[in-house]
């Protein structure tokens, strides 16, 4: 009696798991039937989406091609729409197109690789292409798969966008990384028209830009690499790329970078031969850094960065002094910039500084007439280097010691408290 007690329970069981996989199987058809209907509205794709669920988690139809295949079209539904709403003026949700198209893909993915089933001969070995040499399979929702996901090229780049603005940077990442998966994928790219490396270019720079907030800093780096090689060379897929590499404790590749970037934005922007010149700095090798920027120098001698660099190392390597020529070439050529008055008023004020160590025997009254013409030549370019950068605290502390020294309290009043 017992034992047929226990035959009976394990029958129980598999006639109820039995049921339960058909009750799956008819949700699968019912949700199939009913997104089949031309009428079915936004409510009803997200009530299929509902009730489609158990199924995608069951054993039995989860393991199922079509089953995942009906699922992604419901997640399409979804986001066709979103789209129709948007296209109308209606209320749309990007954060749902988003990650409609997200779903799809991955169901998509999924029904392909249960949908490919290899051939087998009698014997149960491998069936092979006479042509290709190749194992054969068969499929049955393969090819229609594929068409509906190229079909949706474009919104994987548009919703990617969307996403970006609406700074949900995680999901705009994947959107991208599936629209480059698309048009990259060999044998869809002969039977679809996918776009331009340009395009493709600029979608792969913006992931990138997505990449670096969400810290994924190697795949940022691969990405704006891989932009510019598609023809973005925007000045700021060099930057940012810097940027990144930088963080990543990259020297080598920096160095590499800035030098592309150099070749086409040197003259405008001096960050690129500052890191090359660090770089041989670092290294030891001034000679080669003095080369490089004497060649600089002759090749846009109006350029006021370069005589700045040009200062910076003569500086390092000998005296403010010497270094003073080179910085005053420099507010010569760009008297409004920050950098080149903070660096000849730097430059005087040390000079007042070398001149108070020098002459420690002269009295105060003495010491302060021959000493103001250096403090007052180092306020006029600090003030105006103040001036251009009310956020610089070396002008500021300079200054504040200057009018100290000088006993101009109505200027201090006004550094120290703005009136």
């Amino acid at each position: 009696m017992p034992n047929i007690c226990k035959h009976l329970i394990a029958l129980l069981l598999a006639l109820c798991a039995m049921g339960n996989a058909y009750a799956q199987k008819r949700t699968v058809e019912e949700v199939k039937k009913s997104i089949s209907d031309l009428s079915a509205d936004l409510k009803a794709y997200k009530s299929a989406q509902s009730k489609l669920k158990p199924a995608l988690e069951h054993q039995t139809t989860s393991a199922a091609p079509e089953t995942w295949w009906v699922a992604a079209k419901v997640e399409f539904g979804i986001y066709d729409k979103n789209r129709i709403n948007k296209s109308v003026g209606n209320s749309f949700d990007v954060k749902e197109m988003g990650m409609a198209l997200i779903n799809g893909y991955d169901y998509c993915k999924k029904a392909l690789k249960l949908d490919t089933v290899p051939e087998v001969n009698r014997d149960g070995s491998p069936r092979i292409d006479k042509a290709t040499k190749q194992p054969k399979v068969k499929t049955k929702f393969s090819k229609d798969i594929w068409k509906k996901m190229m079909g949706y090229v474009i919104d994987y780049s548009a919703a990617g966008a969307d996403l970006y603005l609406a700074k949900d940077m995680e999901n705009a990442y994947r959107l991208w990384d599936i629209y480059y998966a698309l048009v990259s994928t060999p044998q869809q790219v002969v039977k679809h028209k996918v776009d331009p490396d340009s395009v493709i270019g600029e979608t792969r720079y913006f992931q990138a830009m997505a990449a670096m907030q969400i810290k994924k800093l190697t795949e940022a780096h691969a990405l704006f690499e891989q932009a510019r090689t598609l023809g973005v060379n925007k000045k700021g897929a060099f930057d940012h790329d810097i940027r990144v590499l930088l963080q990543l404790g990259d020297t080598a590749t920096m160095v590499n970078v800035a030098k592309q970037a150099y070749a086409l934005y040197g003259q405008q922007d001096v960050q690129y031969m500052r890191i090359m010149i660090n770089d041989c700095i670092h290294k030891g090798d001034m000679k080669t850094a003095e080369v490089m920027l004497d060649k600089a120098i002759l090749m846009d001698s109006l350029n006021a960065n370069y005589y700045t660099i040009k200062g910076q190392i003569v500086e390092s390597q000998a005296s403010f002094k010497e270094a003073l020529p080179f910085y005053l070439r420099a507010v010569e050529l760009a008297p409004d910039l920050y950098q080149t008055n903070f660096d000849v008023g730097r430059c005087h004020y040390l000079a007042a500084l070398q001149f108070i160590n020098d002459n420690p025997k002269k009295s105060a009254t003495k010491l302060l007439r021959e000493l103001t013409p250096y403090l007052q030549k180092a306020q006029t370019f600090l003030e105006k280097a103040y001036e251009i950068n009310r956020s610089s605290v070396d002008a500021r502390s300079i200054l504040r010691d200057i009018y100290y020294r000088l006993s101009d309290g109505e200027k201090l009043d006004i550094l120290e408290h703005g009136c």
